[in-house]
């Protein structure tokens, strides 16, 4: 009687482990083929974002408002989004929304600015995070960069083929920002104007060295792939000695960590263990002081771990 229960089920086992490898093999094709229908995309002369490299290229007209939606817009750039001003508008309305139908026990207005408030401090946030990762990662490709041009103008090739080698063999982001590159240069772009483009589109720092040696080779002459060659093995040297600080001062961020939450985390757990505990404080009419107080020395002392923990190499 066992024998076709077994049957069943080594029939069952079978049939789940075949659909889970051909779901496997689907889900490896699929994101394969978004990565290469993103990378030709981003090779193909028409998807070049004409409208967000106008954006770099304008200045705000003056005002706190123009100002604020051009460092929005440039951020929306930087962090390499899809998102436009509008649809991040729409996103922040719908957060707000939500926060707003929170039951927080405050009044309507006050509950009315603090959700507006957090909505945008959430979608911006979001957007500062992906920029950071986004420059984080293009500082690492930056020497391997580099190397690829300067390899290629070892080889003889002229500087916009080194550029399209760039593009064609470096992963995201780099390869798609050097397409727009080379975009620009072939449709009749100064090299040294489509660098500098790409610095205001990244906004990675150590970039203005590989702009300013390709702009000063460029104008002056000189053998431009041991000039590459040095900066490769600076920003090299760069890295390493940042690693190196982080390590070395990694138990001072920590410190700074721990004697951040460590005054919240407690406050919690006391306050559930005991709710009461809190009650004569609350009730106390200089509570408000003293919170300042406490939320001033707080953050001076993470603004003087932040000094000592935090410098430029």
């Amino acid at each position: 009687m066992s024998e076709p229960w077994l049957i069943y089920g080594l029939i069952f086992l079978a049939v789940a482990i075949a659909v889970q490898l051909v779901q496997a093999a689907f889900a490896g094709m699929m994101r394969q083929d978004r990565r290469v229908a993103k990378r030709f995309s981003a090779l193909d002369a028409e998807s070049l974002q004409i409208g967000e490299i106008d954006v770099l290229r304008r200045k705000p007209s003056g005002g706190l408002f123009s100002g604020l939606v051009f460092r929005l817009q440039v951020v929306i750039v930087q962090a390499g989004a899809s998102t436009t001003l509008p649809r991040l508008g729409m996103i922040v309305l719908g957060i707000w929304l939500v926060l707003l139908l929170l039951p927080l026990p405050w009044s309507l207005p006050a509950r009315i600015m603090l959700s507006g408030s957090a909505a945008f401090l959430l979608a911006y946030g979001h957007l500062a995070l992906k920029r950071a990762r986004r420059i984080a990662r293009f500082g690492e490709q930056l020497p391997d960069i580099i190397d690829v041009i300067v390899r290629s103008l070892r080889a003889g090739h002229p500087l916009p083929v080194s550029l399209s080698l760039v593009a064609r063999e470096m992963p995201e982001p780099a390869g798609p920002e050097f397409a727009g590159v080379v975009d620009e240069i072939t449709y009749g772009r100064d090299v040294a104007g489509a660098l500098e483009q790409l610095e205001r589109r990244i906004g990675y720092p150590e970039l203005r060295f590989l702009v300013a040696s390709i702009t000063i080779a460029q104008q002056t002459g000189g053998n431009l792939a041991e000039i590459l060659s040095r900066l490769s093995r600076m920003l090299r040297e760069r890295f390493r000695l940042k690693r190196k600080v982080l390590a070395l001062s990694a138990e001072g961020r920590f410190s700074g960590y721990a004697l951040t939450s460590l005054p919240l985390i407690l406050f919690g757990l006391i306050h559930l263990v005991s709710a009461g505990y809190y009650a004569e404080f609350w009730a106390s009419p200089s509570r408000s002081t003293i919170l300042a107080i406490a939320g001033v020395l707080l953050v001076t002392g993470n603004v003087v771990i932040y000094k000592m923990v935090h410098f430029k190499v």
